[in-house]
């Protein structure tokens, strides 16, 4: 990758001054998707089973708590990312909410997989676990909406926003294999679930928090633009209305309301199937956690491994139609689980993941190599700067499909009669089994063909960008002579 200035760090950049960004500067915005990565895969994993196998909650109660706090954020991204355009910092408008979110994102992590300490029971205990995520999900928010809105201005090119989206895919695969995977091995090594699940959250709370803290201390490499002060102090009314009205108005970017569609159906089946995963494992491949955890490894490293694969494919082929054709390889190797038998042999068990961990890789790296154009595009298209706007719904409906995948597995496994208890080894009915089946190959599936139409009315590709900047530039060159 050559990029110039990649030797030494530039000085800190000034608001408003052109630098070039270094290569170690890239790398440092990138690594803060290691930490997103492993927390909110780790939720995505385990959030549902440990309400229902630790806390006894029931699955369709569970489910709902995770879709309750989606909605919820619903209500706050688009505050968080509207008061991060608007702020004024000598940091930078963005920097100081890393701060924040790296110290109370751990924390909170922490929080919710020490419940079982409170002892609560029935409806305290769902209480305790809403209250939790609540509180996980504000952090969350406050620390990944303003990280998403700084690629426009880190990478302000087509190509260059594919490479940086290169590193910031392979930290966050490298969080989801240990995330995901270590994760696993964590609530092993303790031999008590509650106990694991405790030890787990404390090693990857603090891991994640301090690497959020670097992303923080790196951000001081990266350059800023002035945002243009306001003229009349808002209101806290306007100022709370005002970020609806905003997301009204970026939805009327065709290319982002296409791309917001394909990225929450893209998104469900991931955390359809993450959220079946543990229940598939110990239900029906009767396997533990060390296997679940040999199986999240290989997909994690399979798609590391693709990332520079499909950097060179996107070039040769564009974004949209190399999407198109990862998402039908994509379903098909998740459907090669419906087909599953027990007795098959290892090597189709490493097969699966190795494909399907590259294939959802493939889909992930288009997703977010596309968001920057669309937002510079809004920027052209509307002369007003709403890229915080724009990271805020683009998490949402992250933490949407988060919540999609889980709420239908939770009423999935309530329907076939799952047994909510505190204990994983209970014996579930054959129905249980039959659906868990279901809910890690066909309808993930169907999410991953669903995904399909609206990526295909998504028209945005460079020639459209450089058409957009040309004449941006010829309008402000001919206001400038007058």
């Amino acid at each position: 990758m050559s990029v110039p200035g990649a030797a030494p760090l530039d000085p800190p950049a000034k608001p408003g001054q052109t630098l070039p960004i270094a290569l170690p500067a890239q790398i440092a915005w990138a690594s803060g998707s290691f930490a997103t990565g492993a927390l909110f895969n780790i939720m995505a994993l385990y959030a549902l089973f440990f309400m229902t196998t630790i806390l006894g909650i029931a699955p369709a109660l569970a489910g709902t708590i995770i879709l309750i706090v989606r909605i919820y954020d619903g209500i706050i991204d688009p505050l968080i990312g509207a008061i991060s355009d608007r702020t004024q910092h000598r940091w930078g408008p963005r920097r100081i909410y890393l701060l924040v979110g790296a110290i109370s994102m751990g924390l909170t992590f922490m929080a919710f997989f020490n419940l079982s300490l409170l002892g609560v029971e029935g409806t305290s205990a769902g209480l305790a676990a809403t209250l939790a995520l609540l509180l996980f999900s504000t952090a969350y928010s406050i620390f990944s909406i303003p990280y998403l809105a700084m690629p426009p201005d880190i990478a302000p090119d087509y190509d260059a926003r594919t490479r940086l989206m290169s590193l910031r895919v392979f930290f966050l695969l490298t969080g989801v294999m240990v995330g995901s995977a270590g994760a696993p091995l964590l609530v092993e090594a303790m031999g008590a679930p509650a106990e694991g699940f405790r030890a787990m959250s404390a090693i990857l709370g603090i891991a994640a928090a301090l690497t959020c803290a670097l992303v923080f201390v790196g951000a001081a490499w990266l350059p800023h633009p002035p945002r243009a002060q306001r003229k009349a102090p808002v209101d806290a009314l306007q100022m709370l209305a005002s970020p609806f009205a905003d997301t009204i108005k970026v939805f009327s970017n065709a290319p982002f309301r296409a791309l917001t569609l394909v990225k929450l159906l893209q998104l469900t089946v991931l955390y359809t199937v993450l959220t079946c995963s543990p229940y598939f494992f110990t239900f029906v491949l009767k396997l533990g956690n060390v296997e679940l955890s040999q199986y999240l490894f290989v997909f994690s490293i399979a798609g590391i491994a693709s990332v520079p694969l499909y950097r060179f494919v996107i070039a040769r082929f564009d974004k949209r139609e190399t999407f198109a054709a990862l998402l039908v390889l994509y379903a098909l190797g998740l459907a090669s689980w419906f087909v599953w038998v027990p007795g098959e042999p290892q090597w189709a068990f490493f097969a699966r993941a190795i494909v399907i961990g590259s294939f959802s890789t493939g889909t992930l790296l288009c997703a977010l190599a596309m968001l920057p154009d669309t937002m510079e595009y809004d920027r052209l298209a509307s002369g007003e700067g709403r890229e915080g706007i724009m990271s805020g719904v683009f998490t949402f409906v992250e933490n949407f499909a988060g919540a999609l995948g889980p709420f239908v597995i939770g009423l999935l496994l309530q329907t076939a009669g799952l047994i909510a208890s505190r204990d994983p080894a209970t014996p579930q009915p054959p129905d249980v089994l039959e659906a868990v089946q279901w809910g890690v190959s066909i309808v993930p599936a169907l999410f991953c063909l669903a995904a399909l139409w609206p990526l295909w009315s998504y028209r945005l590709d460079e020639t459209t960008l450089l058409e957009m900047r040309a004449d941006k530039a010829g309008s402000l060159k001919t206001a400038s002579q007058q």
